[in-house]
């Protein structure tokens, strides 16, 4: 297995368009043919990090941080990050970075957080909108099955936790091809009627191109008749933050607790009443504080998240509960989830690569 297939798996979970338009996601350093035996999975890429990836044997660190943030203007020993490249140029090991993609997809950072709570019912906190678009596509009926594998291979009919999905309506297409056509079917020059299927699928709107072209490839006609059509419809595979609820109602000092010893941290920061109850628990991992108004609206009894400002802890105007819990702390529940979805995928394609998750703490915060 290489690097361009270990991308491929993650962008399969977590597509690089889903990241913000000004992050830098994807391979940050090494070829993409680089052979890969083993993965360390961190939440930065820093010189400690890259020293753990030489000590095991690393040939690639999978990381949630990106390397780079913005693009270098150069790259020497004269700062940090330079180092960190030139230490991994020299030691042969590649780094590939999941960040906002990571953020906003199903079972990414958010998700995590919430199962590491003890929730249940988990769905995102904000859905995404105005991602999907649905492909139509006139195709004769035995080829069908054949186009609707192309389109799904390329990303299309992906609903929730199924993937495949297509609508399929039997029905008459007319055509007459000109002398320069090479009809399919029937003759050039005459009126044909075929017996077609009109084939639809759901895509993400980003990738209609890929699709279509994968569409067109195994298509029998020379030219193809198919529509596309932008939704409104909120994704169910993408969105921010995450809610769900607790097993039992408590009150908000024993949930602050609970989140103390789940996280594995001695403080937090919290505004609420200690007695207030608390069932529904709203949450983002890393930085969310402009998900708090969704968790208003989403009835939510408590809203956790990282990087606080003090003026947020103010608008939560006593409506519900609000708990900083570190920015480190709330992301990297995500390595062990992302490690084994990398197991697991690499076990399915019967390929021996070792995947473990950084021993390193990368936090640069203290608690004193």
């Amino acid at each position: 297995m290489n690097v361009e297939e270990i991308s491929k798996i993650i962008e399969t979970w977590a597509p690089r368009w889903l990241a913000w338009e000004r992050d830098n996601v994807g391979l940050q350093v090494g070829d993409p043919s680089k052979k890969v035996s083993r993965i360390l999975v961190a939440l930065d890429v820093t010189k400690a990090i890259v020293e753990e990836a030489r000590k095991r044997k690393a040939d690639l660190i999978v990381s949630h941080h990106p390397l780079f943030f913005r693009p270098p203007s150069s790259i020497t020993a004269s700062d940090d990050v330079g180092r960190v490249v030139l230490a991994l140029v020299e030691k042969g090991i590649a780094v590939y970075s999941a960040h906002t993609n990571l953020d906003f997809t199903k079972d990414g950072v958010s998700f995590a957080l919430a199962r590491a709570l003890g929730l249940s019912n988990i769905r995102f906190l904000a859905p995404l909108e105005n991602l999907l678009a649905k492909i139509v596509v006139f195709v004769p009926a035995k080829y069908a099955e054949k186009v609707s594998h192309a389109m799904s291979e390329a990303g299309a009919g992906v609903i929730g936790e199924y993937d495949h999905c297509s609508f399929r309506v039997p029905g008459s297409g007319t055509f007459r091809g000109s002398t320069a056509s090479r009809p399919f079917l029937g003759k050039a020059g005459r009126l044909e009627t075929a017996e077609e299927i009109r084939l639809e699928m759901i895509s993400p709107r980003a990738n209609v191109s890929s699709v279509v072209e994968s569409m067109k490839r195994v298509h029998p006609y020379d030219e193809v008749a198919y529509d596309v059509y932008p939704l409104d419809n909120p994704g169910v595979n993408f969105g921010s933050g995450a809610i769900g609820e607790l097993a039992k109602v408590q009150p908000l000092k024993s949930f602050v607790a609970s989140v103390k010893r789940a996280l594995r941290v001695p403080s937090l920061r919290v505004a609420g009443n200690m007695n207030v109850r608390v069932k529904k628990v709203a949450l983002c991992g890393g930085s969310g504080s402009e998900l708090l108004s969704a968790a208003r609206r989403a009835n939510a009894d408590v809203f956790l998240t990282a990087d606080v400002r003090y003026h947020t802890f103010h608008a939560a105007g006593g409506k519900l509960a609000l708990i900083d819990a570190g920015h480190w702390e709330t992301e990297r529940v995500i390595l062990e989830p992302l490690a084994e979805r990398l197991r697991q995928n690499a076990l399915k394609a019967k390929e021996m690569v070792e995947v473990f998750v950084t021993k390193l703490s990368t936090n640069p915060v203290q608690y004193v």
